[in-house]
């Protein structure tokens, strides 16, 4: 881990740093950038720097400075970068004890078959694959429960995410027909735009507009946090804005 370049990452949260406070971050972004022939953030010399895409700003900062591990927010960069926490520390901060211990496998891929338990692959060709959608799940309390939760739906294969996901699981995709089943939150739309696939939707669980309409699963402190990026018109994903703006809160997928 590089934790220079993690730290200085977090000047981007609340405003744009000075290309001098940045120095590591910026020296490495140029070499990334050069290497893959794209550019997520504009660097010049005396000038404050400007971010052109957030989700290859948060790839970057998984490849380069968490060896690959997914970093998918300025949230969990955060938590990355605190003291080592309890599992009940875990829980509380993300509501899932396990998902810290899921995000470790980055290079392999994480597929489960119908009610089977769920396997490794470091090899995805090994993964046997059936034409209809395999559902993506993106947080690890779910996914552990996902034949439950979403086998009276139709969906027998099943794909663990893990937030923005490791790049051995992205380029699985790639060619795969994909059903996603995220957080109803403003992070999911930012999710579900960054993979790329054969076909993909979103997964519009048939009680989610209840639980929208109960504050018990109401979520406002997420809510409150990620309301900077809330886009104002999605071609799919407009159902989820609305809600979010009508109800000014977001849901977890773990009501379900």
């Amino acid at each position: 881990m590089d934790k220079t370049l993690l730290k200085q990452a977090q000047r981007f949260q609340n405003n744009t740093p000075t290309y001098s406070q940045t120095a590591h971050f910026n020296k490495l972004a140029k070499q990334y950038q050069k290497e893959n022939d794209f550019y997520f953030i504009e660097l010049k010399l005396r000038q404050k720097s400007k971010v052109l895409d957030w989700n290859e700003f948060f790839l970057f900062l998984s490849e380069v400075g968490n060896d690959g591990k997914t970093i998918s927010s300025f949230e969990e960069l955060e938590r990355l970068l605190a003291p080592t926490t309890t599992r009940q520390e875990n829980i509380e901060n993300t509501g899932d004890s396990k998902s810290r211990y899921i995000s470790v496998f980055d290079g392999v891929v994480i597929f489960q078959h119908t009610d089977e338990e769920p396997k490794l692959y470091k090899n995805p060709d090994e993964i046997r694959v059936k034409d209809t959608p395999i559902l993506a799940v993106e947080n690890g309390e779910t996914f552990l429960n996902i034949y439950d939760i979403a086998s009276k739906f139709g969906y027998d294969q099943y794909i663990y995410l893990g937030g923005m996901s490791n790049s051995a699981t992205r380029e699985f995709l790639k060619d795969k027909n994909v059903t996603f089943f995220l957080d109803y939150d403003i992070e999911a739309i930012r999710i579900y735009d960054s993979f790329e696939c054969r076909s993909k939707s979103f997964f519009k669980h048939p009680e989610i507009e209840n639980c929208f309409t109960n504050t018990k699963y109401q979520n406002e402190e997420l809510y409150r946090k990620q309301l900077s990026a809330l886009p104002t018109k999605h071609d799919e994903l407009q159902w989820l804005i609305d809600l979010i703006n009508q109800y000014s809160a977001v849901i977890e997928q773990e009501v379900f």
